[in-house]
């Protein structure tokens, strides 16, 4: 909707994430991925530049997660029939949630050794 308040826009970006969190459980298992990944980070103490990377890391996994949920949705909706380019579509935004899934984790691993190896 347009010309609503700030307020209001922030509210329907939360009840986005919210509908996402109660609806998906990739989502459910990211968020928590992420939690824990914090909070390991707050254990091994990286420079702040691999701080910078991981949080980015999450940031885009939970943002491309909540893109391929809203396109599922809004597909679901429209055609509800199962279709095969339907389904190519749907395919191709969980490989972009998979894609930034692998490169988070090899992030990661940069990470783990570049405390415990080179530090």
């Amino acid at each position: 909707m347009k010309n609503q308040s700030l307020a209001k826009k922030t509210a329907n970006a939360f009840a986005g994430i919210y509908f996402t969190f109660r609806s998906e459980n990739n989502f459910k298992i990211q968020t928590g991925i992420a939690l824990l990944l914090v909070v390991g980070m707050f254990i091994i103490q990286p420079a702040l530049v691999w701080w910078a990377f991981v949080l980015l890391c999450i940031g885009m996994v939970l943002a491309a997660e909540l893109a391929n949920t809203a396109l599922e949705t809004i597909i679901d909706h429209l055609h509800p029939q199962i279709h095969p380019e339907v389904g190519k579509s749907k395919d191709i935004m969980a490989g972009m949630v998979l894609v930034l899934s692998i490169t988070s984790m090899l992030i990661g691993l940069l990470v783990l050794i570049s405390v415990f190896v080179y530090d």
